[in-house]
């Protein structure tokens, strides 16, 4: 199938919901790369900065209580069409530039054309460009449970927490780093229940959003 238009399609989820397989198969579906853990690479390659380092600074953020610091996403401005070595001598912290060159990687990668990017802030990212389809995919307790036993081959044994605590990492991520409230569904322009549909029926209720989008456009 090729691509029905120019949409940038941005997937963030829960853990355990299927959100990454649902970013690839409906990529695979629409004929369109997706981007997920590869944007670490590409952000390195841009910024100078180590693959793990960048991981590092992600993990950190996502172990921090944030309720008393004022969060990355307000009062600093987005650093559109600053590069790295601009924000270093601005004096701003090297974890601050690793989000900032991660977010100026996804706008280039939306620029050179329609896919599928899973997580890394990438709504708020391109969140105020037309062209951007927010969807969040959740889904109930057990049927993250079992997708993590059976998908990913961990262990049972504490799962629920596990998953609790991923979220909130998640969750820490992204309220630093955009000053929203991850999850918020006024910030979406489809949530959808995978417990409920399936992997593939999200992606054809995606597909669906999106051959609407483009034919309203045509109009």
């Amino acid at each position: 199938m090729h691509p029905v238009s120019n949409y940038v399609i941005s997937i963030s989820r829960e853990f355990g919901s299927g959100g990454r397989l649902i970013g690839k198969r409906l990529a695979a579906q629409l004929g369109i790369p997706c981007y997920d853990r590869t944007i670490i690479q590409k952000t390195s390659e841009k910024s100078g900065l180590s693959p793990d380092f960048i991981a590092r600074a992600e993990e950190r953020a996502r172990s921090r209580f944030h309720l008393s610091i004022a969060p990355v996403g307000v009062g600093v401005p987005a650093p559109i069409g600053m590069g790295v070595p601009a924000l270093a001598h601005q004096g701003v912290p090297v974890s601050h530039q690793a989000f900032f060159a991660q977010a100026e990687v996804i706008r280039e990668l939306a620029d050179e054309g329609p896919c599928v990017i899973v997580g890394r802030c990438s709504d708020y990212v391109l969140g105020e460009r037309p062209e951007c389809l927010k969807v969040f995919v959740h889904a109930d307790m057990a049927s993250r449970v079992e997708r993590c036993v059976d998908e990913y081959h961990i262990p049972s044994d504490d799962m629920e927490r596990r998953i609790v605590q991923m979220d909130k990492g998640r969750a820490n991520y992204y309220n630093y780093y955009t000053g929203h409230i991850w999850g918020d569904m006024r910030r979406y322009d489809l949530t959808l229940n995978s417990g409920m549909i399936g992997v593939e029926g999200a992606v054809e209720l995606i597909v669906t959003l999106v051959k609407a989008r483009s034919a309203q456009d045509a109009q």
